[in-house]
């Protein structure tokens, strides 16, 4: 018998969840769940901007801004970082720009229209979501991948598992495809979850990849490796990184810098390590991690 997979509808009612965290995780892994994809058409789709200026929340008005003057252009082709430690803001652009929360000041247009006055739906529908928790159900691998998209042809998830290295992993599992990978995915690691995400991302239509934490579950070289060979196929897509991780963001178009809710610095890699400020301080401390466990 197969397991049945939760409509979009169905995992929309889970953002009643006791913990924001969990109705993150819950939203952000169905969205754009209505348009067809094919992942051979990574490239095909029309010209897409999103323009952020200006945005600025709070989740109380006694407490101070989690953002605050943030100006953001999303464009196809164009790849962008927002980088900063754990506080700075990174977590509330995501729920912004899901419709997850209101924001209170500025203005977030998507192909000229403004994001609040767009329906949940209508706004998700531009994103496809990698998030750091992955939600995975008692189903099979390709019931999984079809969540977003439950006509999709095999050779439409063949080749999302292909791009996004699952492949190995799924040749390897009893029945392949069929096989049920058991509640939130028990039957793989970490990493191999991360990749099926990836992978029903890319089945989906949207015109924006939005990736929060990536490398979440990933050896340093397999994040290098994910990270190498995704770029190059994102040319039609608009591309948001949203990391506190910079191993790989060499190639991005913009980094923005987050303290405490506000842009410190922007810039393109070479750039903010010319200048020495607060993404360099980042980048050696974790290069200097990095050869730790190499020589541990």
């Amino acid at each position: 018998m197969r397991a049945v997979v939760p409509s979009a509808a169905a995992l929309s009612e889970a953002e009643a969840s006791p913990t924001a965290t969990a109705a993150l995780a819950q939203q952000v892994d169905s969205v754009a769940a209505a348009r067809p994809a094919s992942v051979a058409r990574l490239s095909s789709l029309p010209a897409w901007r999103a323009d952020i200026r200006g945005l600025g929340f709070r989740y109380d008005a006694d407490e101070a801004y989690a953002l605050r003057d943030i100006d953001l252009t999303l464009a196809t082709g164009r790849q962008v970082a927002v980088v900063g430690e754990s506080g700075a803001g990174k977590s509330t652009l995501i729920r912004l720009l899901l419709k997850l929360r209101d924001y209170e000041e500025g203005s977030v247009t998507l192909q000229g229209r403004e994001l609040a006055m767009m329906t949940a739906e209508a706004g998700r529908s531009q994103f496809a979501v990698v998030s750091q928790q992955v939600q995975l159900f008692n189903a099979t691998v390709a019931d999984n991948l079809r969540l977003g998209r439950p006509d999709a042809p095999m050779e439409v998830l063949r080749e999302a598992a292909r791009i996004a290295m699952l492949e190995p992993v799924i040749d390897k599992l009893p029945q392949g495809y069929d096989t049920i990978i058991g509640e939130w995915g028990a039957r793989l690691s970490g990493g191999e979850r991360q990749r099926l995400a990836l992978a029903r991302a890319l089945v989906l239509d949207a015109p924006a990849l939005l990736f929060d934490e990536p490398g979440t579950g990933l050896d340093p070289l397999t994040e290098l490796a994910f990270g190498e060979k995704l770029r190059p196929l994102l040319a039609g897509k608009a591309a948001l990184w949203v990391t506190h991780r910079l191993a790989g963001l060499e190639t991005m178009d913009e980094i923005l810098v987050l303290q405490d809710g506000r842009v410190c610095e922007r810039g393109t890699h070479a750039e903010l390590i010319r200048t020495r400020g607060a993404y360099y301080r980042m980048w050696r401390l974790q290069q200097q991690e990095a050869w730790a466990r190499v020589l541990a």
